[in-house]
């Protein structure tokens, strides 16, 4: 039903969902921009649960890792930065902006570059430091197809 200006009620058919752009000739088109965003998007709640294991880390809620006070300094410091650091970059990714992008491309690089110079950056092994890889690989690509689109 639609009433007009001078008050008289009309009623009115609905159409298909898909009616309207198929009358106009339109057709839905994929966008790399969009695809970018939700790839940030899912990205972003997967940093809030590693966030979010970093500090229950810190809180000692997960006893089967140990006490969060015998390990390292090193190690206790570079839980601390992440428990903080990743919540941050979760929140840039979810809201698509440049700085979560850096800050989260930050935390990657620390924690795949760590293991190989030996020092215990991130509570990640091989298969982390793998993910971590195909993750930013995938981001970058996004990143230069929506670069692409743009032009």
């Amino acid at each position: 039903m639609r009433q007009s200006v001078d008050g008289v009620t009309q009623i009115v058919e609905r159409a298909s969902p898909g009616a309207y752009g198929a009358a106009a000739g339109l057709r839905a088109k994929f966008h790399w921009s969009d695809a970018l965003v939700w790839f940030m998007r899912a990205i972003a709640w997967l940093w809030v649960a590693k966030g979010l294991f970093n500090w229950g880390l810190v809180l000692g809620a997960f006893s089967r890792y140990g006490d969060f006070s015998v390990l390292s300094r090193s190690l206790q410091g570079s839980i601390v930065f992440f428990a903080a650091v990743d919540l941050l970059a979760a929140v840039g990714l979810w809201l698509a902006a440049p700085w979560g992008g850096v800050l989260w491309l930050l935390c990657v690089s620390i924690e795949t570059v760590s293991p190989a110079l030996g020092v215990r950056g991130g509570a990640t092994g091989v298969l982390g430091v793998g993910l971590n890889v195909v993750l930013v690989a995938v981001y970058f690509f996004l990143t230069w197809r929506a670069g692409q689109e743009r032009t």
